[in-house]
């Protein structure tokens, strides 16, 4: 069950994103407050995780693998909280996620990842400035390395976490 409500949620957070930026990037901020506070850890696993996001969506932006509609030097705000937005959804379905296999976790992620790049240009929050096909099979590429890069520093933020929480058991 808590598999579904939160990915119902990053649901709604990643819809708020494609059709609504800037006017509900409030709503973005809103939930992103509201996963804080169900679990303080998620702190944590975004400033592990976004940046690997951000680096390489900017990257895709600089070499005109994306577009957007910005006035920002790197990327907009709304592509900024999405990335922060599901980075505490993956660091709150890291069970899940640690417990497959990572060949799994990046077939799901990469068709996944890629697949929401598709919808957002359907949808029209960005755009392909290379051929649709090609860059489809580029994000499906990116998305594996993300996926990857993100199985690999959950397990990493996931050992730290509960060291730092047994630690602090054993001086109680």
């Amino acid at each position: 069950m808590r598999f579904v409500l939160i990915s119902l949620l990053f649901n709604v957070y990643w819809f708020s994103a494609a059709i609504g930026p800037p006017s509900l990037q409030w709503l973005m901020g809103a939930m992103l407050l509201a996963a804080i506070a169900y679990d303080r850890t998620v702190i944590a696993g975004i400033l592990t995780l976004a940046p690997v996001g951000i680096i390489g969506d900017s990257v895709m932006l600089y070499t005109q693998w994306l577009a957007v509609d910005t006035s920002s030097l790197i990327m907009p705000s709304w592509l900024i909280l999405l990335w922060l937005g599901f980075c505490a959804f993956a660091w709150l379905m890291r069970e899940l996620v640690l417990a497959r296999p990572i060949w799994l976790i990046t077939c799901i992620g990469s068709v996944g990842g890629a697949s929401s790049y598709l919808a957002g240009e359907r949808l029209g929050a960005l755009s392909f400035p290379q051929s649709f096909w090609i860059t489809g099979v580029v994000l499906l590429g990116v998305w594996a390395i993300y996926s990857v890069l993100f199985v690999v520093l959950m397990r990493w933020l996931q050992h730290k976490v509960e060291a730092r929480m047994a630690a602090t058991r054993g001086q109680q």
